[in-house]
């Protein structure tokens, strides 16, 4: 009834064996097209984010309003108002002050004269941000190529702690700015020939950072290194970078010598900020929040100088008489230096939704961060990249002196941000030829 179905060796084929050098080629070369994709979207990238981050600022800024909630924002503000109505960095209008570092309070003084609010001070932060991203993007371009600007952009526009920190009358957002121009200037230096304009202007950007947050001193020295140890005629530029950066702070100097009598590099607070993190009572997040009461007994009187010579011997003093202590808290302070949230002194500004968000965001970050160091022996970082990567390390050890906090790597962040697109960006080692359309402008050297 059935017919016999007579099966021959020719009637069936073998399974196909995938050979494993055509699939690595082929994920190679999707590879290589998505990065060529991502390469022609990065103007668009570019005025996308801008937009993006200017647009998130002001919702922020209409949600905010006038309201300020933390003690440092009463601060600036502060100042702010008697540079403008008196002519004199002071807190209480009265007595002048150098217990802040002067660039934000300065700059929010200059809008005040112009008749700027609270609302104005917000928008400008606003600005820097926006100028952020740009900057951003600008040395994505020059690390890892157009492909990683095109990611860098965004992310930076977005990032939640940056655009947190925007939100708020903080000193961070402008320092984020002046930071990343600062690196701009540097590569404008290696790049061009107008190499002593580019060095005034870099040296002039950095000199105000330093004043704005004194700790960032760190991106200085780590621009100034990369340059010593560049071409030859590339160490006139240092010096002249480094000139004016002095001469900047400088000015403000000579402003703490004649007004407070005292030599004083930016502010007056180190003393102050070195015994919260080195006493008997500091512990790892505790920051403003250590009990220093006993350092204080006897000091009401004296002037704010005083007090903070008095609050560094203390802090000094401490470390040598407990050394292990010391140390121990140093590197804990390091290892917290790499946190994605803090535990707020102001505890009505913490939520877990913010820190559930700042952790899903910094954590993976950091991850591809820590895979890329673990690659070094493999793709070793050259120029600019291997700058933001000592630069982001650095500020770690400059900021566990002290104490940490989250906002205060804020612009180190953004350094972060763009080292990582750049290697999501990484066209694979062993690779075709790219496709036609793909741009790659990376730092070489």
């Amino acid at each position: 009834m059935y017919g016999t179905v007579e099966v021959t060796s020719d009637s069936v084929s073998p399974p196909a064996i995938e050979n494993p050098g055509t699939t690595r080629r082929s994920i190679s070369t999707m590879r290589l097209q998505a990065i060529a994709t991502l390469s022609r979207w990065s103007h668009r990238s570019l005025w996308i984010s801008v937009v993006l981050s200017v647009l998130l600022g002001v919702i922020l800024v209409i949600h905010n309003g006038s309201t300020l909630h933390f003690p440092d924002e009463h601060t600036y503000v502060a100042i702010a108002n008697n540079l403008a109505a008196h002519g004199r960095f002071s807190i209480n209008g009265v007595r002048p002050t150098a217990h802040e570092a002067p660039g934000w309070p300065l700059f929010l003084g200059l809008l005040r004269v112009f008749g700027g609010n609270i609302v104005v001070f917000r928008l400008a932060n606003v600005a820097f941000a926006a100028a952020s991203v740009a900057a951003g993007w600008w040395l994505a371009r020059r690390v890892g190529g157009d492909a990683a600007a095109t990611l860098a952009a965004p992310a930076l526009a977005i990032y939640p702690l940056s655009v947190y920190t925007t939100s708020t009358l903080y000193p961070q957002t402008m320092a984020t700015a002046l930071m990343l121009g600062g690196l701009v200037c540097a590569v404008k230096i290696r790049e061009t020939s107008h190499r002593v304009r580019w060095a005034l202007l870099g040296g002039a950007i950095f000199g105000l950072l330093v004043l704005t947050v004194a700790d960032l001193v760190i991106a200085i020295f780590v621009a100034a290194i990369w340059l010593a140890f560049g071409r030859p005629h590339f160490r006139p530029a240092m010096a002249v970078l480094l000139a004016s950066a002095v001469a900047v702070v400088s000015v403000w100097i000579v402003r703490d010598e004649l007004t407070m009598h005292a030599f004083i590099p930016v502010a007056d607070n180190d003393g102050y900020n070195l015994l919260l993190g080195n006493s008997a009572h500091a512990s790892i997040r505790a920051g403003v929040d250590t009990n220093i009461a006993q350092y204080l007994q006897g000091t009401g009187h004296d002037g704010e100088v005083a007090l903070d010579n008095s609050l560094r011997r203390d802090a000094v003093d401490w470390i040598k008489a407990n050394p292990g202590r010391a140390a121990t808290l140093y590197v804990e302070r390091v290892a917290d230096y790499f946190a994605p949230y803090d535990d707020l002194a102001t505890k009505a500004q913490e939520s877990s939704a913010q820190n559930a968000l700042a952790t899903i965001t910094y954590i993976p970050l950091l991850i591809l961060f820590i895979w890329r160091l673990a690659l070094w022996g493999r793709r070793r970082p050259k120029g600019l990249e291997k700058v933001m990567i000592w630069l982001y390390l650095s500020d770690a050890l400059v900021d566990a002196i002290f104490f940490t906090r989250v906002r205060f790597r804020v612009p180190l962040d953004a350094v972060l941000i763009i080292v990582v697109a750049s290697m999501i960006a990484w066209k694979p080692l062993s690779n075709p030829s790219a496709p036609r359309g793909l741009s790659v402008s990376a730092d070489p050297t």
